[in-house]
């Protein structure tokens, strides 16, 4: 049977708990609630305790104030028990029948009298030479010797001397100290005696807990609490009691603070016990300093953490808590669930992989509180670069959920470039592109803005793959004009731009009936001029709501009509941005001018009304949070100016190479609002 020697502090409010770390936990076999015992023989104390696992050093152990109290009184209590695992039929003595403790036979010793009380040492003189030590030299001071008549230890107890089991290995601090044993006849009280020399290097005062180790059988220890006296630095003092019940063999002990840290060991890994951090917004993980220096990390380095049972991991950036305990690593609350840890521990190492940075990351964005989700990627489309920062201090993985309160924003990792494939890590830099995708329903309208000059009737669209996108518009409209201008696409010809541009409305409009949320749609070709399609009695748009009988086979017809079969010879890209401007307020009255738009313009082209379609962009787009605006280039496009255009606008350039690309394309874009954050809003 396993037993272990600690040291005993009190503590409130534990009733019949006794508090001891996880590391004596694990030697004495135990967990929560498991019942022990424990006892010290030479007092006559003995009792029974149920185990708490909690935040303490390796030498000591916390019970009630009030049964520490009651144990106080006992003069022969060294303030220290040893701890064992009851078993069905424990064999402890009860102080009646103390007697029954079998204890190591001892010689006889002379008897002693006990050092002096404490005094006030005198001015230092000359340094005498000092023993050695298992460090550094404790600094030099002459100490009055007790009286002539004390006697070391100077012979070895006899190797056959009846031994209890040995106890566990402990960790020894740094500085520690060999002395010579003095025993005295005179009761001593639980106290040992040791010269202000050393009290002072081990870092000691009157009363505090001391251990000490038998050099001949390491593990076994020892402990009381200090005196401070004028006895020689190579010596400590005790009585006979005191040696006997630490069971030590040899004439030496090697003397050691309990309370202090012992040395840092630099490890590969190391198992902590997870606390779960709420409210942390830096998103760091918390570690102990002494943990750090364990695994040889600095602040902001990475750490990977893993569920030994499950195999989840998770990732994070690391930071110093000086206040939490050697045994926890705190892990925020959205990491922790992010990474599925179902255990209480993990095991913590530094991460030696490398962490790349993400291209493009595309986000799921949903409200924390509330229900306005547009109002939630408003806010978060308005503040790119903070976004940026603030997603930079997390570690990337797959699976990230985070929540960034400032904005309201729930925010999920849904898909990156590179792949988060495997236990890749990355991160999001300032040069990231951010793609924001409404997780829930945002309703919005739209304009399609069409360019229908002479270069669209090139036929080089590639029909491919539009299987799909016919049946689409199919069940959603029917009518003998758009039959024969369903009948032009067949797989593996080429068509007119112009006719997969009206397609491309057609299957965009079918979409938008489909969703059933009375979304307005307006259509606007332009060549020489711009003009917006009449969708009957003077409607600029296209009302999915408006429940009037045929009014969708009249939006399809005139897209046919005045899409598929017209033509202009320039290009006033300048002047359809106009009038998508009167569009808009049109919808903001109706409305209001919180409802999203989104704005398609589709060209082949380059804009023949000089800078006017860049101006009227900065002047009627760039200002607005509620819309966004995409181009379609087919063709021989000025692909950097509408890039440039797009991405300020939240948008992006899309350039396809076929009819089916083009086609799936609408059809996303009909049912996604998808804010698009490459450099920010200029």
């Amino acid at each position: 049977m396993v037993d272990i020697f600690l040291n005993i502090e009190p503590r409130e409010n534990l009733g019949n708990k006794i508090i001891i770390n996880q590391t004596n936990a694990n030697n004495l076999q135990v967990t929560n609630g498991t019942p022990v015992i424990y006892y010290d023989k030479t007092a006559g104390i003995s009792g029974e305790a149920i185990i708490e696992i909690g935040d303490c050093n390796d030498y000591m152990a916390f019970i009630d104030n009030n049964l520490f109290s009651q144990y106080e009184k006992n003069i022969k209590w060294m303030g220290s028990f040893t701890i064992s695992k009851k078993e069905s039929n424990p064999t402890i003595s009860t102080p009646s029948s103390q007697a029954n403790i079998s204890a190591p036979s001892q010689p006889s010793y002379p008897s002693v009298s006990a050092p002096k009380p404490p005094a006030p040492a005198p001015p230092p003189p000359p340094a005498p030479s000092q023993p050695s030590y298992t460090t550094s030299s404790i600094p030099s001071q002459q100490i009055p010797t007790p009286s002539p008549s004390t006697q070391k230890i100077t012979t070895k107890i006899p190797s056959t001397t009846p031994t209890r089991p040995q106890v566990s290995q402990v960790q020894k601090p740094e500085k520690t100290l060999t002395l010579n044993i003095v025993l005295t006849q005179t009761p001593m009280n639980g106290l040992v005696q040791i010269s202000q020399n050393v009290a002072q290097y081990l870092e000691l005062n009157n009363n505090d807990p001391i251990m000490y180790e038998d050099p001949t059988r390491p593990g076994v220890f020892g402990g009381a609490r200090v005196q401070i006296a004028m006895v020689q630095d190579d010596q400590i003092w005790m009585d006979q009691e005191t040696y006997s019940t630490a069971d030590i063999l040899s004439t030496q002990v090697i003397v050691f603070n309990p309370q202090a840290e012992p040395p840092i060991v630099k490890k590969e890994q190391i198992e902590l016990e997870v606390e779960i951090g709420t409210g942390i917004d830096s998103g760091k993980i918390e570690l102990s300093e002494r943990n750090l220096l364990t695994l040889d990390l600095q602040e902001n380095d990475i750490i990977r953490f893993e569920d030994n049972l499950t195999g989840a991991w998770g990732a994070g950036r690391v930071t110093i808590n000086r206040t939490l305990s050697d045994n926890i690593i705190k892990i925020p609350d959205e990491i922790f669930e992010a990474a599925g840890i179902g255990g209480t521990e993990v095991t913590v190492r530094k991460n030696m992989s490398n962490v790349i940075p993400l291209q493009n990351v595309e986000l799921g964005i949903s409200p924390i509180s509330g229900e306005n989700l547009w109002d939630t990627l408003t806010v978060i489309r308005n503040n790119t670069e903070v976004l940026k920062e603030w997603l930079n201090q997390y570690v990337i993985f797959k699976g990230l959920k985070l929540r960034w309160k400032d904005a309201n924003a729930a925010i999920k990792i849904i898909s990156s470039i590179p792949d988060l494939t495997g236990e890749i890590l990355a991160e999001v830099k300032m040069t990231s592109s951010l793609n924001l995708r409404p997780e829930g329903l945002v309703t919005f309208n739209a304009i399609l803005i069409i360019d229908i000059s002479s270069s669209m009737l090139a036929r080089d669209m590639f029909v491919k793959n539009i299987a799909p996108a016919v049946e689409g518009i199919h069940a959603a409209m029917s009518g003998t004009n758009i039959t024969k201008f369903l009948s032009y696409f067949k797989d593996g010809t080429n068509v007119p731009r112009r006719l997969g541009a009206a397609f491309a409305a057609l299957l965009f409009l079918a979409e938008k009936v489909g969703r059933g949320f009375g979304e307005k749609v307006s259509i606007i070709r332009f060549a020489d001029v711009a003009e917006v399609i009449d969708f009957g009695e003077g409607m600029p748009f296209f009302d999915s709501a408006s429940g009037k009988h045929g009014i969708l086979e009249v939006a399809a017809n005139e897209i046919v009509t005045k899409i598929g079969e017209a033509q202009g010879m320039a290009t006033n890209m300048g002047e359809a941005i106009e009038e998508a401007a009167g569009v808009l307020e049109a919808y903001n009255s109706i409305d209001g001018t919180d409802k999203p738009c989104m704005i398609v313009l589709l060209t082949d082209g380059h804009p023949t009304d000089g800078n006017k379609f860049v101006e009227n962009v900065n002047k009627y787009f760039v200002p607005n949070p509620n819309l966004v605006f995409y181009i379609v280039g087919i063709g021989n496009c000025n692909d950097e100016l509408m890039n440039d255009v797009a991405r300020k606008c939240g948008g992006e350039y899309f350039k396809p190479n076929d009819m089916g690309e083009l086609l799936i394309w609408y059809s996303k874009r009909a049912r996604d609002l998808v804010v698009k954050l490459k450099g920010g809003r200029h």
